[in-house]
């Protein structure tokens, strides 16, 4: 079976693609938005599609140390973030890509954090760190039981399988 992204990440897109140019903006700094609750007609689409999008995140990663994205609605908005952030930014001269990249970038890394939700939505906040050998030195000094990947690049133990996905 091929590679499908996740439908509700697909939304996302262009609003992924503008907190991402405030992020990238703020050099470091801190970009937010509100992502709002959603309405009754993306609650029936989501519900064709076997999606409760106000359902826990049940992200395989999701353990108290690393990022809970609170709702299966919010959890989209943030892999959408990844992926635009991954395949489509940093055109040549600026901007983003008209074509998904060949090989995904790996400068800079995302932090993504997202809050308690209310009845007006899910604050969100991202910001790009630095990469290079700043975030390289960072990852090793991680112990593996943290990592996605180890040091000869192998699976390592925060692995997501997306076979096993929610959707």
């Amino acid at each position: 079976m091929a590679y499908q992204r996740d439908p509700v990440s697909v939304l996302y897109d262009g609003g992924a693609r503008r907190l991402l140019e405030r992020a990238y903006a703020a050099n470091g700094g801190w970009a937010g938005t509100r992502l709002a609750r959603p309405g009754p007609r993306h609650v029936a689409w989501a519900a064709r599609r076997g999606i409760d999008p106000f359902g826990p995140d049940n992200a395989s990663a999701v353990d108290g140390r690393n990022l809970n994205a609170r709702s299966r609605w919010a959890r989209g908005f943030v892999r959408a973030v990844y992926y635009q952030h991954r395949w489509y930014s940093d055109a040549p001269g600026g901007g983003w890509r008209g074509g998904r990249r060949v090989t995904a970038r790996h400068s800079g890394a995302l932090e993504v954090q997202v809050g308690p939700g209310t009845a007006a939505g899910w604050p969100v906040r991202i910001r790009l760190r630095k990469g290079g050998g700043q975030a390289a030195a960072a990852v090793r000094r991680m112990p593996v039981s943290a990592r996605i990947y180890d040091d000869a690049g192998r699976p390592a133990a925060r692995w997501s399988d997306p076979e096993a996905r929610d959707w």
